[in-house]
């Protein structure tokens, strides 16, 4: 570095002495610079140029980079030598460390002479593809074998010799083909075939057919079997000289049906009475079933916009801290009727939900203070089986007491949003039909959204009797008056934010009826007001409910194997019962079948209400 800076002031000493000399003309003031780059062996610099003459010199001096080498190794083959190349990127390159060729390495393969080909050795390079061929030995002689094939009636007789060692073969001693030694045979015509005379030679294959005789056609015998009302009849032809036979069919007559009609009324069942006519029949079957919400003459709506009565609807959460509510109070005030919560569904296993723990309070009270009185049931249920269960539930709770309102199923628990609108309005249909064939006046209640988007509107409007929520508070932008409820729908929830002076803490919802419900219960005979001729039916369908932690469920009826249990019941299920025994039954258990105790301390025939 110090050999630099000396060589760098020498040059400025230079450059001032060669500027203090220069004619008084040129002072060279107006430079250009011009800069080399260092490479692998050159120098970098700067050369200054004089721009009005041509006077120039150089600085800054960089000495060279030197050579950047790449390492390229070329491996040595069988014939030619290996080496390593290196290259800089300058271009600059030189070869070395030279490694001599391998030599080549022979496998040897050796080919055995055959009656047309020469045999040899092929040696073969291993690491290449070169190759060469030595010891070549000439072909061998043929070795023919002779195989005689014997004249026929059509073809020449010949022999074929044929060499042992390889595929080549020759033909001759050819002899003269023999002449048709023909017999015949008869087959006779039949029913659909002709007869004929099939002529043929012994000695081969050949033959020929003639002398044809035409079928003899099918003797035909005729048998009849007429067709009755739902059986078809039939024209049997059977041939006597053959198996031919076939079968004409006569459709069945179908039903001539007489119809006596039973039109429905709010206290029976309407039905239509068909009987066949025909002779010999005698079928008959009971059709067109109508419940009593079938003929309402406007469906859901009451088609009337005056309040008949005023009542509240009560649960447990409606007591707060009172063990009692003054119901003969509530009267006084006003209210007509109260629709009581019966209960809700079950839920794990039994130990959420069931019977309103303030039911038979809030029953005995309001009759006791002369108030009609109604039931609606909170239901969890999600599918057709489950609400089933809560139908059953529902009537062993409503056993033996009278209601002068409707029996509600209050649809609208969030959890049931999933639920797609055709299912949720079977759900109900199967509620109301096993409420309704056990003689009980059914209705749902809802609000203005289940009603609209959670439900099959028109069935519901048109099918169910309808207990509608809907508040008319300021902040509502729908405040509608009673009359455009009324017109609408039997009963309106209109408030959830009543008082009464003797409690005046606990708020209560308010609601109007716009029908008559204890003239429609009484006089139909429905909700314990049962008339005498009236037969209501329930579901003919059999259920248990599991009321231990965990019962067997077996594929077989022995209750004391250990090698039948398929799977288990749990607290809280219900099952279908297929066949009742003595010690255990047939059920329906994940899509099929079990047995299972009959012992009633581990399940139970009746909703096990807590």
């Amino acid at each position: 570095m110090k050999r630099f800076y000396l060589f760098f002031l020498l040059l400025l000493s230079f450059a001032v002495l060669l500027f203090s000399s220069c004619e008084e003309e040129c002072r060279h003031q107006s430079m250009t610079e011009s800069k080399i780059d260092a490479t692998c062996t050159q120098n970098g610099e700067t050369v200054y140029t004089c721009v009005d003459c041509e006077y120039s010199y150089k600085a800054n001096i960089i000495e060279p980079k030197g050579h950047v080498f790449e390492k390229t190794v070329v491996n040595s083959t069988c014939t030619t030598d290996g080496y390593t190349e290196y290259r800089c990127a300058c271009g600059y390159a030189y070869i070395s460390d030279y490694i001599s060729a391998t030599g080549h390495e022979y496998v040897d393969t050796i080919v055995s002479p055959n009656c047309l080909t020469a045999g040899h050795t092929t040696h073969k390079c291993k690491n290449c593809e070169y190759s060469y061929i030595s010891n070549q030995t000439d072909p061998v002689s043929h070795k023919y074998v002779e195989s005689v094939v014997p004249p026929t009636c059509d073809d020449q007789g010949y022999t074929i010799f044929s060499c042992e060692k390889c595929d080549d073969e020759y033909i001759s001693d050819y002899t003269a083909p023999l002449v048709h030694n023909i017999t015949s045979a008869l087959t006779a015509p039949t029913c659909t075939d002709m007869g004929y005379t099939t002529y043929s030679c012994s000695s081969c294959d050949y033959s020929y057919v003639s002398d044809y005789k035409a079928p003899t056609g099918h003797t035909m015998n005729k048998a009849v079997v007429s067709p009755t009302c739902t059986t078809e009849g039939k024209v049997t032809y059977k041939c006597e000289n053959c198996s031919f036979g076939y079968t004409e069919a006569i459709k069945p007559l179908g039903h001539s049906f007489s119809s006596v009609v039973t039109m429905p009324t709010l206290s029976d069942m309407g039905y239509t009475e068909y009987t066949c006519n025909r002779d010999e029949c005698g079928y008959s079957y009971t059709g067109d079933l109508r419940f009593y919400n079938d003929i309402l003459p406007n469906g859901a709506y009451a088609n009337n916009s005056t309040v008949l009565a005023e009542g509240i609807d009560v649960s447990e959460y409606n007591y707060g801290n009172y063990d009692s509510i003054d119901f003969a109070s509530l009267k006084d005030a006003g209210i007509d009727y109260v629709i009581i919560k019966a209960g809700s569904s079950y839920r794990d296993g039994f130990s959420k939900g069931g019977i309103d723990p303030k039911f038979e309070q809030s029953y005995d009270d309001s009759k006791a203070a002369g108030l009609d009185v109604g039931v609606y049931f909170y239901t969890y249920a999600k599918s057709v089986d489950e609400i089933v269960q809560d139908a059953r539930l529902l009537l062993s709770i409503l056993d033996g007491k009278q209601f002068e309102y409707p029996i509600y199923l209050d649809l609208e628990d969030d959890s049931l949003l999933d639920i797609d609108k055709v299912t949720i309005t079977q759900m109900c249909v199967e509620f109301f039909t096993i409420l309704q064939r056990a003689g009980y006046y059914t209705g749902l209640y809802v609000n203005n959204s289940w009603l609209y988007n959670q439900l099959q509107t028109e069935v519901a409007l048109s099918k169910f009797e309808i207990w509608y929520a809907r508040y008319s508070e300021a902040s509502d932008q729908y405040i509608w008056d009673t009359d455009a409820y009324g017109e609408n729908l039997g009963m309106w929830q209109y408030s959830d934010n009543g008082h009464f002076e003797a409690m005046e803490d606990i708020p209560f919802d308010l609601n109007y009826a716009y029908k008559d419900y204890p003239k429609i219960i009484k006089e139909g005979g429905f909700n314990g007001y049962g008339k005498d001729e009236i037969k209501f039916v329930d579901s003919d369908k059999v259920f248990i409910y599991i009321i231990a932690n965990a019962i067997n469920m077996r594929s077989s009826a022995d209750l004391d194997a250990t090698d039948n249990i398929i799977g288990f019941a749990y607290k809280g299920d219900c099952l279908e019962v297929l066949e009742i025994y003595d010690d255990y039954l047939k059920v329906k258990f994940n899509g099929a079948f079990a047995y299972i105790t009959a012992n009633t301390s581990y399940i139970s025939f009746d909703f096990p209400i807590q």
